[in-house]
């Protein structure tokens, strides 16, 4: 039989969906106690799945390099107890073809191994058809285990693997707690499908309750530019190289640098130790924070998948899946990188808003449909009492996999102006029954949405600045007028500019628009001609018009001021006309309509032939009636 050593392989690519192979149907439920962790503002909080949280505090103070033996009660590094080498057959061993690993100089056995933490350390034996293949992983409880994800999915050998035998503590070969078997794999399909180095990780489902002898170390998560990930690291698996893969081998040194889903360090590691747990340790506590997977990509150090938030949540999951025999799905928010809205500034019922974010199924079924709620906020607890701006229809998402979201629409009218957190609520109506329903909150939390749904304020103050005239007041010396106004402001934003009108229509409103305080209209003829405007703010708010300014203009003023435009008065008798508008005497004033002398003769005529037709009827009359006689 040819054993292999499986070592990490080239992948990339980024989608979740969860990949599981059943090796048995037979799964017992078990008790899970396991605690899980992560940090979160330099908190650590711990998860009991079957008690309440508890708060501890995080110190990255505790991650300083010391390698000093035996100081291990205050350094970040494991203390073991060292013997000679134990020399081993290698011959009957190769390495799958992949990235190897670095020169393990620094590697230290560890014998015997049944102190804590080494006895959950386990070693795989793993077969794909007539090939067996060895790796490394963690027992996390009593009956699972963490490793690489190319120890249960190998792309070189065909894909799931047909058996995994299970060794905790394995020691020159020999068993100190058993072994159990593997059941059951789980793996992300960014693995299956691409070989994603940035989803490299398995959980394998054992058919015992092994963990409870060896028992087992905590799971964290943090930030990606926690100190944790650069400060003292220890990893032990059982390289191939050494022993021929019989005996475990440890390192204790500094990481280099973590991104999103990837973890490197100056940690010694060979082929055989995939799947082996980089964890960190506080003199008290023990977490693992990545999996061993990959060697030197040319930084100069190794490197493998690290446990991000939602791998913590999704491994959870996994294991609660197994341990309640429950399969449900799970919806949470990626990160912030993957939300967002656009633009940063609206007007209520004006500015089309565009919020979006992504949303993944860390549960080990498909979801179904159900609505992402969106809304805004005064602070940063979302709720449905906040304000709602929309929702977005999920058709389904499978296990692990993730999907965007989006809502675009008119920013709600009844909004009222302020400062605003933009966050969402997945399956508000709680439609569809997951593993945890208090994680479906989603918050864009790096900066915030500024709303006004306040008018401008209008200009105060007009000016005429060509010549001296005043408002609403009659005048001839200018025809020709030049307006400047100000004293227009927004609470909020800005004044974008001004919508006006120009006329004689006392109501008048038009479509005419400046961004400047400013019109100059054309000459005018005589009468009264309205200046009006309305001010617009930088997100579209106008206020009411208003009259700035009654410019009065007429060219023959006389001495009745309240009704400029009527023909002046007569002045023949003055010695000087007011209105310099001297008249003609032939214009005599009646109390309701003025007759020209000349047209006097007219009258008179008419009247002396009415008179003499009036006369000669009546004698014509007369005669006729003395004929009868």
């Amino acid at each position: 039989m040819i054993i292999l050593i499986i070592s990490g392989l080239a992948s990339s690519g980024l989608c979740l969906r969860n990949h599981e192979k059943n090796l048995s149907t037979d799964i017992e439920p078990k008790y899970l106690s396991n605690n899980l962790r992560y940090e979160y503002n330099s908190k650590l909080i711990e998860h009991n799945i079957l008690k309440n949280f508890e708060s501890i505090e995080f110190s990255s103070s505790n991650f300083s390099r010391n390698r000093g033996v035996n100081s291990f009660e205050k350094s970040p590094f494991e203390n073991f107890i060292l013997l000679e080498n134990i020399s081993g057959n290698k011959d009957d061993q190769a390495t799958i073809h992949g990235i190897s690993m670095s020169a393990g100089d620094d590697l230290i056995k560890v014998t015997p191994t049944t102190s804590f933490p080494w006895r959950s350390i386990v070693k795989l034996y793993i077969t794909f058809g007539e090939t067996t293949c060895i790796g490394s992983g963690a027992i996390i409880d009593e009956s699972h285990v963490l490793t690489a994800g190319h120890c249960v999915y190998n792309h070189v050998h065909g894909g799931w693997a047909d058996s995994i035998k299970v060794i905790p503590g394995m020691d020159d070969g020999s068993e100190p707690y058993g072994h159990a078997w593997a059941i059951a794999m789980r793996t992300y399909n960014r693995w299956i499908d691409y070989q994603d180095h940035q989803h490299d990780f398995a959980v394998i489902t054992l058919d015992s309750n092994i963990g409870q002898q060896t028992g087992w170390m905590n799971l964290m998560w943090s930030y990606s530019y926690s100190p944790m990930y650069s400060g003292g690291l220890n990893v032990a698996g059982y390289p191939g190289d050494l022993d021929g893969g019989l005996n475990m081998y440890c390192d204790y040194e500094n990481g280099r640098i973590a991104d999103e889903y990837n973890h490197w360090y100056y940690l010694d590691t060979l082929p055989g130790m995939s799947g082996s747990p980089i964890w960190v340790y506080d003199g008290i506590s023990r977490y693992i924070i990545t999996i061993c997977a990959y060697g030197d990509d040319g930084s100069g150090s190794n490197h493998g998948t690290r446990i991000d938030r939602v791998k913590f949540d999704c491994i959870k999951n996994w294991l609660t899946a197994d341990n309640t025999a429950t399969q449900r799905p799970d919806m949470i928010s990626r990160s912030q990188i993957h939300s967002g809205f656009t633009p940063t500034t609206v007007g209520s019922g004006i500015t089309v808003f565009n919020v979006w974010c992504e949303i993944q199924n860390i549960g080990t079924v498909s979801t179904g449909t159900f609505p992402v709620s969106y809304y805004a906020s005064l602070d940063t607890t979302i709720t449905e009492s906040d304000f709602f701006l929309g929702y977005d229809i999920i058709s389904n998402i499978d296990a692990t996999d993730y999907t965007q979201s989006n809502w675009l629409g008119i920013f709600p009218s009844n909004i009222p102006s302020g400062s605003y957190y933009i966050g969402w609520i997945i399956d508000v109506n709680s439609t569809i029954t997951e593993f945890k329903e208090n994680n479906n909150v989603g918050i864009m939390g790096s900066y915030k949405l500024l709303v006004d749904a306040d008018d401008p304020s209008n200009p105060t103050i007009c000016s005429q600045i060509n010549g001296s005239t005043v408002s609403d007041v009659w005048q001839d010396s200018v025809n020709d007028p030049n307006f400047l106004w100000n004293g227009a402001f927004d609470s909020h934003t800005a004044i974008d500019g001004y919508y006006y009108y120009w006329g004689s229509d006392p109501s008048g409103t038009s479509s005419s628009y400046t961004q400047e305080p400013v019109y100059d209209p054309p000459a005018v003829n005589n009468g009264a001609y309205y200046l009006r405007v309305c001010a617009k703010d930088l997100v579209g708010n106008i206020a009411p018009w208003t009259t700035l300014y009654i410019f009065k203009y007429n060219d023959s003023l006389n001495e009745n001021i309240d009704n400029p435009e009527s023909p002046p008065k007569d002045d023949k008798n003055k010695d000087e006309d007011d209105n310099s508008d001297e008249i003609s005497d032939e214009v005599i004033e009646f109390p309701e309509f003025q007759i020209k002398i000349s047209e006097i003769g007219a009258y008179v005529t008419i009247w002396i032939v009415c008179g003499i037709l009036a006369v000669f009827i009546q004698l014509y009359y007369k005669g006729k009636i003395r004929k009868k006689i």
